[in-house]
């Protein structure tokens, strides 16, 4: 970080990290139509911004910050089908990688032509909808600037401290709660409250702020580490789903159960 930066005010670095998110956003965006990686680096731009609305929210306004979270969300779940459809994919190729029986890898890779079809539908009609993605372009480039005239001024480190206490407060309800169901909605509320916390205190980190709490005395990689291990599983799920979307000519390799992914999966470790 330049001199010049590490000099600015908690405020004003949290609006310097937010302008420079939107610029990914928009950048991710162009190239999405014709990279997949685009896709996924669309959303984790958003998922970074939704997660320092979240922790600047109080201190800025919550109507005007709702407001543009409201279209970051609506943007979000638009490429969610995008993101899952080549998620399937990676996820049957592994399978059919460590496969131990010569049938088992033969039907994954069997499903995997059919896996792409359904990606390659789902992006032709999203593109049919929106060409080259220009709308979502021109959305993110209206909500960088509503970002920019949000008054950053009122934040404070403290904010944020109290933001992300909250933000702890909810992981840990989270987690208490698909512990005790083990349902998969619950497990990916609990996925999804811990990537948020694990953005937060990077989002703090970049703006000079020492979070204080449980989670700050946890090593960052506990929890990616615990993130990962739960998006193992929603995975499996999108897998089964996308499985079950398929049409009956499928219906024998769809029987085959993903055993290998978990055998070798990790064990969950919850936060402490």
């Amino acid at each position: 970080m330049s001199h010049r930066v590490a000099s600015l005010r908690t405020g004003e670095r949290a609006a310097l990290l937010a302008a420079e998110e939107a610029c990914a956003l928009a950048t991710a965006l162009a190239v999405a139509p014709h990279d997949p990686t685009g896709v996924h680096e669309a959303r984790k731009s958003l998922r970074r911004l939704r997660s320092l609305l979240a922790l600047v929210r109080d201190a800025l306004g919550k109507e005007a910050v709702d407001a543009i979270d409201d279209e970051l969300r609506a943007m979000t779940r638009d490429l969610s089908a995008l993101r899952d459809g080549q998620v399937v994919q990676d996820v049957a190729r592994l399978l059919a990688r460590e496969a131990t029986e010569p049938a088992e890898r033969e039907n994954w890779q069997a499903l995997l032509p059919a896996l792409a079809g359904r990606h390659e539908q789902m992006l032709a009609a999203a593109l049919c909808e929106d060409p080259g993605f220009m709308r979502r372009q021109a959305q993110a480039h209206r909500q960088a600037e509503q970002l920019r005239q949000l008054p950053w001024q009122r934040l404070k480190a403290g904010d944020l401290r109290h933001a992300l206490a909250r933000s702890e407060r909810r992981q840990a309800r989270a987690q208490a709660k698909a512990m005790a169901s083990s349902q998969v909605d619950d497990l990916h509320d609990w996925r999804r409250k811990s990537r948020r916390l694990r953005m937060q205190l990077s989002a703090l980190r970049k703006l000079q702020v020492a979070p204080r709490g449980k989670a700050a005395r946890l090593p960052p990689r506990f929890i990616s580490q615990l993130v990962d291990q739960l998006g193992a599983l929603q995975d499996l799920v999108l897998l089964h789903r996308a499985l079950e979307a398929l049409e009956p000519a499928h219906a024998r390799a769809k029987r085959v159960a993903p055993r290998s992914r978990v055998r070798t999966a990790s064990p969950i470790q919850p936060l402490a």
